[in-house]
């Protein structure tokens, strides 16, 4: 686990500070923020990211002759590029301040050969989308094996969709529960639409991430 650029503490502050359980990362992520907490959930379930820390370094940059430090709130690394990035709200996000901050470190950031980007609130708190993250994320340490994944490709390629309900009535008898459904959910090896809330008449189906798992394993579709 690496140590934070900045120490993270609320000592005299309003922070909402805290350490993510990253799954995908086997580590504790710090946060200063409910925000800053709830974008990590995106993190966890985007296939696109394969790692990412908190509070990653000390940047140094010049504001009217002075040398200034800048400190990001994270550093993603995803499957095609590394970005380094601002968690704000958007409130914020539009201040002047903060808009000469990014306009001077965000030059320095591309000649590393990595993205900076501002990601707000009106990007993170989409629902019921966030919500079904948070659900899908409490089953996401459920285990699951490969002959789990077989079962769910023979039942599923049958149908175009099934819902929730249907699946764990089908597969209960093969050990699959809901729990695993979710996490297979959760680890992008079913599809379900985020944008509609959870529940058990959702609909799922095999995705492309599963095909290519399976086949890769040697099993045929």
């Amino acid at each position: 686990m690496s140590t934070p650029a900045r120490k993270i503490n609320n000592t005299g502050t309003k922070k909402n500070i805290g350490k993510f359980v990253s799954n995908k990362n086997q580590a504790l992520i710090p946060y200063e923020s409910h925000l800053e907490r709830d974008y990590l959930y995106f993190l966890e379930i985007d296939s696109q990211v394969i790692s990412y820390t908190g509070q990653p370094f000390k940047l140094n940059y010049y504001l009217d002759g002075k040398l200034r430090r800048y400190t990001p709130d994270f550093f993603v690394e995803r499957t095609n590029k590394k970005q380094v990035v601002e968690v704000k709200p958007e409130s914020k996000a539009r201040l002047l301040k903060y808009l000469t901050l990014f306009n001077k470190v965000a030059p320095i950031i591309t000649e590393f050969g990595w993205e900076f980007c501002v990601v707000t609130d009106k990007m993170i708190r989409i629902q019921p989308c966030l919500d079904n993250i948070k659900i899908l994320y409490k089953y996401s340490r459920v285990q699951y094996s490969l002959q789990d994944l077989v079962r769910c490709k023979n039942y599923l390629q049958n149908f175009s969709s099934v819902t929730i309900q249907e699946a764990t009535q089908v597969l209960h008898k093969d050990g699959i529960s809901k729990q695993i459904l979710f996490s297979l959910i959760f680890s992008g090896f079913l599809e379900i639409e985020l944008i509609l809330p959870i529940s058990y008449t959702s609909e799922i189906k095999i995705s492309d991430k599963m095909r290519r798992y399976l086949i890769e394993a040697g099993v045929e579709f």
